[in-house]
């Protein structure tokens, strides 16, 4: 009978040690279910290039943007009006909810402001 108590023993050792070892990977003794916040962190922005008419010559002027990277692959949609205040205001919206107004001033010096 000592003999089976001495198996039963070491049995139980053996089977609590690699509970407690590869528990610990496995994630049973972590607290919550989620992972570290860091390691999901969103990409960083992507320089896009658009192009606006100018006001006066009617020439595509060349913008480069930062634009976060989950909507850098979409084309905008694209609205000009006439503003206020300066000559144009041309507005690239991204489905994301960014947007990228350029507003041309009276002396046709562009205005880039972003949004979103």
């Amino acid at each position: 009978m000592s003999l089976n108590r001495v198996f039963v023993g070491a049995f139980v050792a053996v089977a609590l040690c690699l509970a407690l070892t590869s528990g610990a990977d496995a994630g049973i003794f972590r607290r919550g279910c989620c992972p570290p916040a860091d390691c999901c962190a969103p990409p960083p922005p992507v320089e896009t290039t658009l192009y606006v008419c100018h006001p006066c010559t009617g020439c595509k002027v060349p913008f480069t943007v930062c634009v976060p990277a989950c909507c850098a692959k979409e084309c905008p949609a694209v609205r000009s009006r006439p503003a206020l205040i300066g000559k144009q205001l041309t507005t690239f919206s991204y489905w994301c909810g960014f947007e990228v107004k350029v507003r041309w001033d009276h002396c046709v010096n562009p205005q880039v402001n972003t949004r979103g």
